[in-house]
């Protein structure tokens, strides 16, 4: 990781403290890795288990960074409003995570096939922004909890998240869908393409729709 780290904090340049600090990130290594067409039901499934098994101290080190950087997420994870917390989430990673990126990074297949470790640690930080996000909405509305997309025309139509981890609002009916989200992708979808520029804040759009159940299926 040294040369990646010494082209963000080379003599001359403005210190990257956030580069400095996930030096020291601890990184979240799958079992397994690669797209997930490749990977058998098994492999999806302990993905998840894994995932499930670390969530917490996931949660706790995106915690201990963002605090560093000025930002606290606990009162929101306690209970508070979490939509201005969002927003100052969001214009974080907007004003961080481009210097961090890679040009190798800006693939999905890349992102896909990534150990989240090494030069992809930001990958690993990216990971745990999305899993606080999908907790932020989970400790807010105990319905949602997280799973595989196991929907059935996902797999058949390559879908990126296809039996990966999800955040899910269970149907309530037979006659009615399973609701998925996949947050990962949103949250890695800003890292990747940093000058993508939308109308209002995604991350802010998700969580408030699910939180005011504006993803609830209908009739």
């Amino acid at each position: 990781m040294a040369s990646w780290l010494s082209r963000l904090t080379r003599p001359g340049a403005a210190p990257n403290d956030l580069a400095r600090r996930l030096a020291d990130y601890p990184p979240y290594r799958a079992p397994h890795v690669g797209p997930p067409k490749r990977l058998t039901p098994a492999q999806s499934l302990e993905n998840l288990q894994h995932l499930l098994a670390h969530l917490d101290e996931r949660v706790a080190a995106i915690t201990g960074l963002l605090r560093e950087q000025g930002l606290d997420p606990s009162p929101a994870l306690a209970g508070a409003d979490p939509l201005p917390f969002v927003d100052r989430l969001y214009a974080w990673a907007g004003a961080t995570w481009p210097a961090l990126r890679r040009p190798e990074q800006a693939t999905l297949a890349h992102w896909l096939a990534s150990t989240r470790d090494g030069n992809d640690i930001a990958l690993s930080m990216v990971l745990d922004t999305a899993l606080l996000l999908g907790e932020l909405i989970r400790r807010h509305d105990s319905r949602w909890v997280w799973a595989l997309d196991e929907d059935a025309r996902n797999r058949r139509d390559g879908m990126v998240s296809a039996m990966r981890p999800v955040l899910k609002l269970p149907a309530t009916a037979p006659d009615l869908p399973d609701v998925l989200i996949d947050i990962e992708d949103e949250v890695a979808g800003k890292y990747r393409k940093p000058d993508l520029s939308y109308p209002v804040n995604p991350w802010r759009a998700t969580v408030s729709d699910a939180l005011a159940g504006r993803y609830d299926p209908v009739r």
